[in-house]
């Protein structure tokens, strides 16, 4: 060990010792808890900045999480869309007045499809808007047999 690493060992130390001493002056056990405290951070501080060690690494530049990212088609471009997905979104957490929306544009896929009305054959969908609406389980089933080909 040098001469130069002993001596500024031996100041830091009574430095701490000196910081110790005027923290229970001041204000008894609480100062000397607070001074050990904020000599610990001091020591841990110092101890970081001057021990070598390895190179830091490199932050990557990536998106911050409250940036929002960007749709990749604006929903004015497919307001369909929009509506179909808000309809299914109602349909699976509300009620049967919820899935109204939904149950209405089945009905008309299957008409331009040419097919049956698929809420009618479903023995799971009740009828009317009343009770409980439809659970995921249903809901593709309908639409699997929507998508069959005849």
């Amino acid at each position: 060990m040098s001469r130069r690493a002993l001596l500024a060992g031996v100041a830091a130390a009574v430095g701490v010792a000196a910081a110790l001493t005027a923290g229970y002056a001041a204000a008894g056990p609480a100062g000397l808890l607070a001074a050990a405290t904020v000599a610990a951070a001091g020591v841990l501080v110092v101890a970081r900045a001057t021990w070598p060690g390895q190179e830091p690494r490199s932050v990557r530049a990536t998106r911050r999480r409250d940036q929002v990212r960007a749709p990749a088609v604006s929903a004015a471009e497919f307001p369909a869309y929009r509506k179909i997905a808000a309809d299914l979104s109602w349909t699976l957490t509300g009620g049967q007045r919820a899935g109204h929306g939904l149950r209405r544009r089945l009905t008309r896929l299957a008409t331009a499809l040419d097919r049956p009305d698929p809420l009618a054959a479903d023995p799971a969908v009740p009828p009317g808007t009343d009770g409980p609406g439809l659970d995921l389980a249903t809901l593709d089933r309908i639409v699997s047999r929507l998508e069959e080909d005849r």
